[in-house]
């Protein structure tokens, strides 16, 4: 029987890969560095045998890994929780990009290279590996220290300025110039489709999880969570975009659910399976020939990769108002290139803007500083806090003050956030009002012409008409953005916002005039929104508040749950010493812990962490009191350090001695027993008997004078022959026969 290569490559695949599993864990090092040494061993560059033949196969199989790795870590971390570290994330990845790109440039320059390839070569060095990150810190079990968090969002903003690059690399390479506005107008539509898509999922994707929680099996959870990430994927491939970003959107719009915990331990399988293909791809492709004919070039890129991230984006967490040591355990964290290096060389060679040799160049400098990442975060507590003490006292306590100075500057700027909120919630309403039009005319013009062969100028009014009306509620809340604030405003007298109140409608007719001007010419664009404007102030008010309230309040439910959590996260983080957070530890069924009570298990006196609120299923336990018991399955919201959850949590994880925990002597088995005369259990009732306590054996049946008593209950009386049907541990059974 003919066996498909793909299956029999895939079975290659996996026993190394296992096999490196196996090695890497006994001698305690990143599983992901034997991942890629099984991908050097299999790959069509290690002689004597090519092991592999369907190599196509296995690098979609390969995408299917870093899609899923993207997925999981948006459920992991919704895009509202890099709100927290929003500052820090955009300065950070702002200036690495800018810093690599000019840094790449005039390396390329140096050694001789073309302006393409010197181009290409700085994008390629700007962006890190979140997948490689997102491995080596699972593997580490450091994904909820505070510095992770930093992390994750520096590599979402990252993974937003790669989209830019590959869209700028793309027009500067097929143009051979450089242009600004198209690069703007890039990062504008960005910003609408994802904004788009964020604004959708939001309404639609809670409420479907909640009905299929209520209704579905694990079965329909998963394929439908599996369908909404693919889906989004397909879509942002057909915009343009990365499929990854697609899959990591997907996971945010899930995070937001209740049933965020029941995917991820769904999706974990499948994360694994092919992340390891992932990884075992990446080593596929290297060439050692290669690599040894560039050896001098990899190696000095690898050392300007390492060391330029952890310099670049430890001084962007520092500005940020990050403690040194957060700072340049930040920076050690993103000191790689991966997977979008390989796709920004990949577009170099397909557009024949660059030379073969910077593909493998590539490929060769991500495994290197791959080799060093997990090391380096492994060990970054440790380095971070050696170089904290090797500063002088005066530059320590100057930062530590610059630290205090920013945290106070952040905690009085609630005015700021209040208008930020104002500015995200115009432009929430106005992204939605973009898309209205824009699909409009995308989809009813063609069927408005071609089926109903309405006029060109007809169809272009008919349109605009429609997508008026559909948007005019969002188009309210633009208007109206300010409005609650009016009384306020009154009797503070603020100028500043007094001046919202009007700059919104502005703004608003701006915005219209610019998404109309596809439809007309702008001074009927001008006549059109001032007419319609006037209609919607004077005749449709109170109709279109009321749609609009109703959108937003369904909007806002999503959150509302966990908007009331992060507040009260947020008041006890300012209570707190400085690198106290909060973090969810689930309580694993078998922990050490268990069924003890918050004061049995001393965490307070022995850790120094407090117990802020126990989640139990749908209950939520705020400030339990110490005679509460630790029980299976909570979830722990613990206020500490990171170093003191590091030594807590091992009390609430899996016990390392689980196997030994169940004895492969206990045997299960059903036995009957023949109660005599002399027995002790005769004209005792079961529960009188002590069946249940003495031998941990239930009575499951009784047979007596022909008859048969199934599940008797425990308060019937045992009579001298009487046979009864016991289930029990095999051995305790036996002494129970011989003690009867």
């Amino acid at each position: 029987m003919h066996l498909d290569p793909l299956i029999i490559d895939l079975a290659i695949i996996i026993a190394v890969a296992g096999f490196m599993t196996i090695v890497f864990h006994k001698i305690r090092q990143p599983v992901v560095i034997g991942y890629i040494l099984a991908g050097i061993v299999v790959g069509p560059h290690t002689p004597p045998v090519q092991l592999i033949v369907d190599s196509p196969s296995i690098q979609t199989l390969a995408e299917l890994g870093v899609i899923f790795l993207m997925f999981t870590l948006g459920l992991e971390f919704s895009f509202r929780r890099l709100l927290s570290v929003g500052v820090t994330a955009s300065v950070s990845a702002a200036l690495e990009v800018i810093f690599f790109v000019a840094a790449g440039y005039g390396i390329g320059h140096w050694l001789g290279w073309t302006p393409m390839d010197s181009l290409f070569l700085g994008a390629m060095l700007s962006i890190s590996s979140t997948t490689i990150i997102i491995k080596a810190l699972d593997e580490l079990k450091l994904k909820s220290h505070r510095f992770a968090n930093l992390i994750f969002g520096i590599l979402v903003v990252e993974d937003l300025f790669a989209i830019l690059l590959l869209v700028g690399l793309t027009t500067i390479a097929s143009t051979q110039s450089f242009s600004v506005m198209a690069l703007l107008s890039a990062g504008i539509n960005l910003l609408m489709v994802v904004g788009g898509w964020f604004i959708t999922g939001y309404f639609i994707v809670p409420r479907l999880m909640s009905y299929l929680g209520r209704r579905g099996s694990n079965e329909i959870v998963t394929l439908i969570s599996i369908g909404l990430c693919l889906g989004l994927v397909v879509l942002a491939s057909r915009f343009g975009y990365s499929p990854a970003l697609g899959a990591f959107i997907m996971g945010s719009i899930l995070a937001e659910t209740r049933m965020v915990h029941r995917i991820e331990g769904l999706m974990a399988p499948l994360k694994d399976l092919f992340g390891a293909i992932f990884f075992v791809s990446i080593g596929m492709l290297i060439d050692p020939k290669i690599i040894w004919e560039y050896k001098e070039t990899i190696l000095l890129l690898s050392f300007v990769t390492i060391f330029g991230k952890i310099f670049i984006t430890s001084f962007g967490a520092l500005l940020t108002g990050q403690t040194f040591k957060n700072s340049m355990m930040v920076g050690m964290g993103l000191a790689q290139i991966g997977e979008f290096s390989f796709i920004i060389a990949g577009l170099g060679v397909a557009l024949k803007a660059t030379t073969s040799k910077l593909y493998p160049i590539a490929v060769a400098v991500s495994v290197v500083t791959t080799f060093t990442t997990p090391y380096l975060i492994k060990h970054s507590s440790y380095l971070a806090q050696k170089m904290e003490n090797l500063l002088p006292w005066w530059l320590r306590r100057t930062l530590n003050k610059y630290v205090d100075w920013y945290d106070v500057r952040k905690d009085n700027k609630a005015s700021n956030r209040e208008v930020a909120t104002l500015f995200s919630r115009w432009a929430a309403n106005g992204i939605v009002m973009t898309l209205v039009f824009n699909n409009s005319r995308k989809i009813l013009s063609p069927i408005f012409e071609n089926q109903f062969h309405i006029s060109q100028e007809h169809t272009r009014i008919l349109t605009w008409l429609i997508a008026f009306v559909v948007s005019s509620p969002f188009i309210w809340g633009m208007v109206f953005t300010s409005r609650r604030n009016i009384v306020r405003i009154r009797k503070e007298r603020n100028v500043f916002r007094a001046g919202l109140v009007v700059a919104f409608p502005i703004l608003t007719s701006i915005w219209i005039c610019i998404v109309s001007a596809k439809f007309f010419s702008l001074i009927y664009v001008l006549l059109i929104t001032a007419s319609f404007l006037t209609i919607i102030y004077f005749t449709l008010f109170k109709r279109l508040e009321g749609y609009y309230r109703w959108f937003e309040k369904t909007f806002l439910e999503t959150f509302e749950k966990k908007e009331v959590k992060e507040d009260t996260h947020k008041v006890l983080a300012k209570l707190a010493p400085w690198d106290s957070h909060l973090i969810n530890i689930p309580v694993h069924p078998n922990a050490e812990l268990v069924q003890k009570t918050l004061t049995e298990a001393g965490l307070r006196n022995k850790f120094g962490i407090n117990i802020v609120a126990i989640q139990r299923g749908a209950q939520s336990i705020i400030a339990p009191h110490p005679t509460e018991l630790i029980l299976p399955n909570d979830t722990l919201v613990v206020l500490g350090t990171d170093e003191q959850l590091d030594r807590v949590r091992p009390l609430l994880d899996v016990p390392h001695n689980i196997s030994s925990m169940f004895s492969s002597s206990l045997n299960y088995r059903l036995k009957c027993l023949r109660l005599t005369p002399q027995s002790q259990m005769v004209n005792h009732t079961i529960r009188e008997s002590g069946i249940r306590e003495k031998y941990q054996a239930m009575v499951v049946g009784i047979e007596r004078n022909s008859t048969r008593i199934v599940n008797p209950d425990t308060d019937l009386q045992l009579l001298a022959q009487d046979i009864l049907w016991v289930v029990g541990e095999n051995s305790k059974l036996d002494t129970m026969i011989k003690e009867s």
